[in-house]
């Protein structure tokens, strides 16, 4: 499925969550789904299987949703796109879904990545700089740790890399040197 479908799925999911004010519902809703999505090889691939009637396809993805609890919009939608026979691009749809959903609540989504745990000062820091560099009204700030970076932080938001670690920066100064002739050299 392209990318353009999976934007026009969630488009038009979003649309009906925020009209019925429901968004972070129906996000949670997609989430739990989707846990339960990829953990279950067997129920991913029933519901893609051409052998199966589409009103046995929509009986399995429907206990399935009885037993998640969901229900109203979030059970029509997900009913849709096993019927539309969409699910083999779910990852993509919810994706698209939660992009969307950032976008109506003015949020970004950033990944803060560094040597040793930051603490929550430091967060509340980088959250503020993110929010002033992206002009968003809210962060939802991933930290991680990988002590391969030595020291410094590596920042993603979006496509965008703020990187500021000292394996980069020692590194830069490796290639600068391997790059410059050596002394006597003319």
């Amino acid at each position: 499925m392209s990318t353009a479908v999976a934007r026009r799925y969630a488009e038009a999911l979003s649309d009906l969550a925020a009209e019925q004010d429901i968004l972070e519902k129906v996000s949670a809703d997609l989430a739990s789904f989707g846990s339960v999505l990829t953990d279950s090889e067997e129920l991913s691939s029933a519901l893609q299987n051409p052998g199966l009637s589409g009103e046995e396809r929509l009986a399995v993805i429907g206990s399935l949703l009885e037993k998640l609890k969901i229900d109203g919009i979030s059970r029509n939608f997900l009913s849709l796109v096993v019927e539309n026979g969409r699910i083999g691009a779910y990852t993509e749809i919810a994706a698209a879904y939660e992009q969307r959903l950032d976008e109506r609540l003015g949020r970004v989504r950033a990944t803060v990545t560094s040597a040793v745990p930051l603490g929550a000062e430091m967060l509340g820091q980088i959250e503020k700089q993110i929010q002033h560099l992206t002009g968003k009204d809210s962060v939802l700030l991933t930290a991680d740790v990988d002590p391969a970076l030595i020291g410094g932080i590596v920042t993603r938001v979006g496509d965008m890399v703020l990187d500021g670690s000292i394996r980069t920066q020692l590194s830069t100064i490796r290639n600068q040197l391997l790059g410059q002739p050596a002394i006597g050299e003319a």
